[in-house]
């Protein structure tokens, strides 16, 4: 019995490969937030359908209290508006798009647009260790660096 399985999967990877391709792009390296225990990284894709541009929005919170934004320690200049090289926002079909993968779906709102993610483009967020020398002393900082996970279901 062990035999017959292990000949059928080796038949089933030979038939039918499985290509998981995905590619990795940077967005962008921001100071660092500590966000352990209870902070928190919002990745969101964004647009402006007025001026057909589009961005990724990273808020990063040392403290964030779900559903209390107010007691939530979210200081604004850990905002950040970052702008992607092909990174755009196609008003033929209503969609964030980086090149073929459509990252986010935009839809009308009440006052603002409402940004739908789809998956294809999939927002990280990892600290480093960013080293320092201004000649006199070495020193080190933590980066938050964000990237962009490109997923291509089709294998292509």
């Amino acid at each position: 019995m062990k035999t017959v399985i292990a000949a059928l999967l080796t038949i089933f990877m030979v038939v039918v490969p499985v290509k998981a391709h995905s590619q990795s792009v940077f967005v962008a390296k921001v100071p660092g937030v500590w966000r352990t225990p209870n902070g928190a990284a919002f990745l969101e894709f964004r647009s402006d359908p007025d001026l057909n541009r589009a961005w990724v929005s990273a808020t990063l919170c040392d403290k964030y209290v779900t559903s209390d934004w107010a007691a939530s320690d979210c200081k604004l200049y850990n905002q950040h508006k970052i702008r992607v090289a092909g990174l755009i926002y196609d008003s033929s079909l209503g969609a964030i798009r980086f090149g073929r993968h459509v990252c986010a779906w935009v839809e009308n709102g009440l006052g603002t647009p409402i940004h739908r993610q789809t998956g294809d483009c999939k927002l990280n967020i990892h600290s480093v260790r960013a080293d320092y020398d201004n000649g006199f002393e070495t020193y080190w900082r933590p980066m938050d660096v964000i990237t962009m996970q490109l997923n291509d279901p089709r294998g292509r």
